[in-house]
């Protein structure tokens, strides 16, 4: 956004010593930022207003004219000139020696032209820089004196401030607003507010507002008898010297205003109104409507429009339309003054694609008591330089807003600020911005905030006002940091997850590569794991509206990547955060559970080994196998893996799946990943994955035995068993056995073959027993595995195959 120098210095006296350095520092010290100063004489320097004495053609030339210029200084310039037309007796732009071209970035020296020394150069507007006529020099008012700084004599000697203003500074969009500022930091304030007189008269017109939340007020009045045509001089060169084009009278008009005071202002052809109405609604879902820039829009309920008795006349707050724009036949004109709500201005821009100097401002919330001026400002202005007659204004206002009262403790300040500011202090900072201070007791004062700072409603942002208007650079830089060495005194749900880093450690010396992924992401992956999504309000895009609920599908992506790539094996993980909604509100309050998981994923071919040279593909085990050494690493040894029965599906792994158990705890799953999923990454590999929660995995306490200093006796047993009955049923089985000297039950075997019957299967069990006390006999071991075979029959009706060993 651009301030002009000139223009501040109609609301604050800017003496010599306010030099646009000094304006510049303070208004960044201030927050509100100067990106660049732009000095409009400096890049004139050297350029003088010239009389034309004589003019003759070129003796050797028939294009060039032979020019006696009078620059001021008493000694008349001879200038070779080739412009059409160049005439005596007229003031026109010269460049003396030594000045820089702005168009062209050269130097004017003295140099002969087909015999003839010229001593400078007559400019055309191109080559200024301020226009693009380019079919002669520029011709200036022949009032004005030989030798006058041009940049003067043009009303380009300006200085302009290019600043950036952040979100919440709605009120620092103007030069009033910016005047403001300097205001505070000890610029006198010039009650310079151009009265606002002119005689009403009456006007048909109705305004109807049906939805007063997005339209909170809306200000509105008919001037009649206008005259459409350019605006005065001194009104365009305020506009252009801020980068705005001039148009015609009433539209440059409302751009002054706005510039001025920071409120957007619309102008509408009122003879193309139906019935004199205005009708402020949503506008239908799909309702189509022509822009000021000839392209047509689709709207959606969201949107607010402008409407006549019939018809949309413009979309509020962003851009009016073709059918009511002013042109050279307007002879009645209905400004609007009105505020809508942010957010839906800002929806509504960024949906169409429309970024306007009005919806920049109301989408960060404009001053509802400004209204008033800014619509009284402008009619003024159009009944004296268009001829225009006013109506009465029309206000509709239902639900007026009281004034924003915030009651603030001294100490809570001088907290927040991280400095000692007096208590008499701070009152006087927040009185320099436009705020009414009372003093409630010794502890606390209450602040009434002026209708035009939109951003202020709590304690904490007096002490921001209180810091920034005291300089952050007088806080004073702490030399000591007190930090709890206890990690205990952090609540249970904020300390990191015990295993974190063990886990990472781990799986990156097994060849695993961490990876960072967003959380955000689309709605069809989000709803992969859980339908229960968490939806974004605002979101950058389709792609990123929802919070994942698992990392799986990110690092599909990943490894898709790495195999269009050329790696042959993809091994990936991350240690990062799952959103879903709650069923119901938390202890906390939230209605978002947040999980922290480890997620690591495998596909492609496994490493190769002298053991097994041939390639083969990963699969589940060398999953399974990395899931149980992690678990080992991080000393828990009890979890088990269970396969999950048939009935129990899940949206990101096929059947191929194992549950890992901790106890009754769920703690994360281990399988292969549904081919679906796979190939939304275009993934045509077998993909295996496990996810676990890291705050699920708690480590067990060791304990610690003796090495047995007697011989392992191991028996293997052969069961039968129905195709349904799983090794963990069995192992359940065995393991309830009373046994001390039986040390472990593996499987060692799977079998099948048509003698063993229909529906069979053999399971081979691997028992090892020892004595910490003796050698043991076959007797003892033998009782044990009877006892073994007895449980197993029992529990799942499993026969022996064969004979013991």
């Amino acid at each position: 956004m651009k301030i002009s120098h000139r223009w501040l210095t109609e609301f604050v006296a800017l003496d010599a010593s306010w030099t646009p350095e000094r304006v510049s520092d303070t208004l960044t010290d201030l927050g509100v930022e100067v990106e660049h100063i732009e000095n409009q004489a400096a890049a004139l320097k050297g350029f003088v207003t010239g009389h034309v004495l004589t003019c003759e053609k070129h003796p050797k030339a028939d294009k060039l004219h032979v020019c006696s210029v009078d620059v001021g200084d008493g000694t008349n310039r001879t200038i070779v000139c080739g412009a059409p037309n160049v005439a005596a007796g007229q003031t026109v732009c010269v460049a003396l020696e030594g000045a820089i071209v702005p168009n062209g970035g050269y130097a004017i020296e003295r140099r002969a032209l087909r015999g003839i020394e010229s001593q400078g150069m007559l400019c055309s507007l191109v080559e200024l820089n301020l226009g693009d006529d380019h079919s002669g020099i520029h011709v200036l008012a022949p009032s004005l004196p030989a030798g006058m700084p041009l940049a003067q004599a043009l009303g380009v000697d300006d200085v302009i401030y290019e600043i950036a203003v952040t979100p919440n500074r709605a009120d620092a969009v103007s030069h009033l607003g910016v005047a403001r500022e300097l205001a505070a930091k000890g610029a006198p304030r010039l009650d310079r507010t151009p009265p606002v007189t002119f005689p009403p008269t009456e006007g048909p017109l109705t305004v109807d507002v049906q939805d007063s939340t997005l339209c909170p007020r809306y200000m509105a009045r008919r001037i009649t008898d206008v005259t459409i045509g350019p605006s005065p001089a001194w009104l365009q060169d305020r506009l252009t010297s801020i980068g705005l084009r001039p148009r015609n009278v009433v539209v440059d008009i409302t751009n002054y205003v706005l510039m001025e005071c920071g409120q957007p202002l619309h102008a509408f052809d009122g003879d193309k109104l139906t019935n004199n109405a205005i009708v402020v609604r949503r506008a239908a879902e799909g309702e189509a409507f022509v822009t000021l820039d000839s392209k047509q829009r689709t709207l959606s309920a969201n949107d607010i429009m402008i409407c006549d008795a019939v018809r949309p006349i413009a979309i509020a707050g962003v851009m009016g339309g073709e059918n009511s724009e002013i042109d050279d036949h307007t002879r009645t004109v209905v400004l609007e003054s009105a505020t809508f709500h942010p957010s839906s201005i800002r929806k509504t821009s960024k949906r169409l694609g429309l970024n306007t100097d009005a919806s920049y401002r109301f989408e960060r919330g404009v001053d509802v008591n400004n209204l008033v001026y800014a619509l009284d400002r402008a009619t003024q202005m159009i009944c004296e330089l268009a001829g225009g007659k006013a109506a009465e204004r029309i206000d509709v206002y239902p639900n007026p807003q009281p004034p924003v009262t915030i009651t603030v403790r001294y100490a809570a300040v001088r907290s927040l600020v991280g400095m000692d500011v007096a208590d008499a202090d701070q009152r006087e900072r927040m009185r320099s911005i436009g705020c009414d201070v009372d003093e409630i007791d010794a502890q606390s004062y209450r602040v009434t905030v002026p209708s035009w700072r939109v951003d202020m409603a709590l304690e904490c942002d007096v002490a921001e006002e209180v810091a920034r208007l005291v300089g952050y650079d007088a806080i004073p830089p702490a030399t000591h940091a007190r930090v709890s060495l206890l990690g205990a005194a952090l609540p249970a749900h904020l300390r990191a997850p015990e295993h974190r880093a063990r886990v990472r450690t781990f799986l990156v010396d097994q060849g695993f590569h961490e990876c960072y992924t967003a959380v955000q992401t689309s709605p069809e992956r989000a709803a992969l794991n859980d339908e229960r999504t968490v939806v974004l309000k605002n979101p950058l895009g389709l792609e990123n509206s929802q919070f994942r609920t698992s990392i799986i599908p990110s690092l599909c992506t990943v490894a898709g990547l790495n195999l269009r790539n050329g790696q042959d094996v993809v091994r990936v993980f991350e240690c990062g955060k799952t959103f879903r909604r709650a069923d119901a509100p938390q202890d906390n309050g939230f209605s978002i559970i947040e999980r922290e998981h480890v997620t690591a994923l495998i596909t492609g071919q496994a490493d190769a080994h002298w053991s097994a040279p041939k390639a083969r593909p990963v699969d589940l085990y060398d999953m399974r196998g990395t899931a149980q050494a992690m678990l080992h690493a991080c000393g828990i040894r009890s979890a088990e893996f269970r396969m999950v029965p048939d009935a129990q599906d899940t949206t990101l792994f096929t059947q191929n799946r194992l549950d890992v158990m901790l106890g009754a705890t769920r703690i994360g799953t281990v399988g292969e990943v549904l081919p679906t999923v796979a190939a939304m990454a275009d993934i045509e590999k077998a993909v295996y994955a496990f996810e676990f929660d890291l705050r699920s995995m708690r480590s067990e306490q060791a304990v610690f035995a003796a090495v047995g200093a007697y011989p392992t006796v191991r028996r293997d047993v052969a069961f039968v068993v129905d195709e349904n009955t799983t090794a963990a049923d069995l192992l359940g089985a065995i393991r309830t056995v009373p046994a001390p000297l039986m040390r472990s039950a593996d499987v060692f075997d799977v079998y099948r073959d048509q003698h063993l019957g229909a529906g069979k299967k053999s399971i081979g069990i691997a028992m090892t027993f020892r004595s910490d006390a003796r050698t043991l006999v076959d007797a003892e071991v033998d009782d044990v595995v009877r006892s073994v075979i007895n449980a197993a029959a029992s529990a799942t009706g499993a026969t022996v195959r064969g004979t013991t060993v």
